[in-house]
């Protein structure tokens, strides 16, 4: 994660200011198709001496898309406004299966996550070619994220509860523009992932297009 984190820092922060007074107008806008991975918290606590273990009873892994306006105001440098949403997924747990330190489930049940939020960041762009039409991406930003768990015992009903946060995310990738207004680009992004203690972090890996006016 360190080498990403700096890879990020140094193409968003280093490759604008050699020109900072060539500040241009170039809107565009694009979608990102993206598989996010989350990692949770093996035991959080939810009261009455009970600890639950996220991995176990939660599905961590979520096809998403991201839809995205932008402008890049220089060759160097371009900032970005996104929604993104994942598709729900399910997850079955068993009778007598151990979902958590010294907990043991009573009766089967099935959890159902989706997450969805909005994303501000700032792009470094670092050409690599005479044409510059292949360029290195590193991308630093915040995010808006809100979590909604269904729980469903069967026979009995279900349940929801969601929970929202502010986070930190960067990443790096690389884009190749076949014309003018079209490129495509794929970007790996760690993100900061807490949902009250449920959550430690999470990845998002991302192919996308943009078209720019």
């Amino acid at each position: 994660m360190k080498k990403l984190l700096c890879t990020a820092a140094c193409l968003a922060a280093f490759t604008f200011p050699a020109q900072a007074q060539e500040v241009n107008f170039n809107p565009y806008v694009g979608f990102d198709l993206q598989r996010s991975t989350y990692d949770y918290n093996n035991s959080y606590d939810i009261g009455g001496g009970l600890a639950l273990n996220g991995n176990t009873i939660l599905e961590d892994s979520f096809n998403g898309l991201n839809i995205h306006v932008g402008n890049r105001f220089h060759k160097n440098f371009g900032a970005e406004l996104g929604y993104f949403r994942t598709k729900e997924e399910s997850k079955s747990i068993a009778a007598g299966a151990t979902v958590g330190p010294g907990t043991v489930a009573t009766g089967a049940f099935s959890t159902d996550v989706k997450v969805q939020g909005f994303t501000l960041d700032g792009l470094g762009y670092l050409p690599l070619d005479e044409k510059e039409q292949f360029e290195l991406i590193g991308t630093a930003g915040v995010s808006w994220s809100k979590a909604e768990v269904t729980a469903t015992v069967p026979g009995v009903g279900s349940g929801s509860v969601d929970e929202s946060e502010v986070g930190f995310r960067a990443g790096a990738g690389a884009q190749f523009s076949f014309t003018d207004n079209i490129n495509v680009r794929g970007i790996a992004r760690y993100q900061t992932a807490d949902f009250d203690g449920v959550a430690d972090n999470a990845w998002t890996y991302s192919l996308g297009m943009n078209y720019s006016f």
